[in-house]
């Protein structure tokens, strides 16, 4: 039996840009993607595993040499908006193409390669913005990540499949977020909040309890633990803070647990399976 390896994918954004969702963060927004990306970077390399990184492209452009550098390295390049300052569904489907396609040239620019795998900002194509997936494929798009099969109050399609599924007419695959069933309940599985918030042992028992590739996210600043606080709403300031500086061990203990590859590669293996 071949071990299972999962997609380890990271959602490039600084710390300010969830929060954008609540307050004007203008006057706090300072730079420190590089205190968290390199924490990431370092624990990929001491695994020598590759994985996929979604790139909020007005991040890129401030650091094209990074974007390279880990393209160079042989991660996978993604797309995850272009400022990560509007819901999908908050959209018309015509900003939303015109937004999605200056970001992927600018990620196209700096890379030299075509950008084929998104990321919509806070998991937001809901069943209210599935009309974004066919604007995805429009553009080029073959791989997207940005269903959670649960429900919750930002974003999630309960009942989606879990694995990766053919979706806008077969013109490109869906590779949802991990989640897991437990009697009547469905909730996250791995990553983000859920990944700081939930004990080790349960990541890893819903990891192992799915049987075939999960797709696990993370964002540079959750292994930033001294970024800013912003005053925002308790509920997404609960989740965004929440056991920051148990994230560096928890990963690098996450990478020794489980095999991991780019989320294009899971796909592909499972496609051909």
């Amino acid at each position: 039996m071949h071990e299972i390896r999962h997609a380890f994918t990271v959602d490039v954004e600084e710390w300010y840009h969830p929060l954008r969702f609540y307050r004007d963060t203008a006057a706090v927004e300072t730079r420190r993607l590089r205190t968290g990306l390199d924490r990431i970077t370092a624990l990929l390399d001491e695994r020598g595993v590759r994985g996929t990184f979604f790139w909020v492209a007005d991040t890129a452009l401030a650091y094209p040499a990074l974007v390279r550098e880990l393209a160079d390295a042989g991660h996978e390049t993604g797309c995850h908006s272009f400022a990560h300052d509007r819901m999908v569904y908050d959209q018309t489907p015509e900003a939303f193409r015109d937004e999605t396609a200056r970001a992927l040239a600018v990620l196209q620019d700096i890379t030299g390669e075509r950008v084929r795998s998104y990321r919509a900002p806070c998991f937001s194509v809901t069943g209210a913005s599935l009309w974004a997936l066919d604007v995805l494929a429009e553009l080029g798009v073959t791989l997207d990540s940005s269903i959670f099969p649960v429900k919750n109050w930002r974003y999630g399609i309960p009942g989606h499949p879990r694995h990766p599924v053919p979706a806008a007419q077969g013109r490109l695959w869906e590779a949802p977020l991990a989640a897991r069933t437990v009697g009547p309940f469905t909730f996250p599985a791995a990553g983000g909040a859920y990944f700081r918030i939930y004990p080790y042992r349960f990541t890893a028992a819903n990891i192992r309890a799915a049987r075939e590739p999960v797709v696990f996210y993370i964002h540079p600043w959750e292994l930033d633990p001294e970024h800013p606080f912003v005053r925002i709403p308790w509920k997404p300031c609960a989740t965004h803070y929440a056991n920051l500086r148990r994230t560096e061990p928890r990963l690098r203990r996450l990478l020794a647990d489980f095999p991991f590859a780019p989320l294009g590669e899971v796909v592909a293996a499972r496609r051909g399976a």
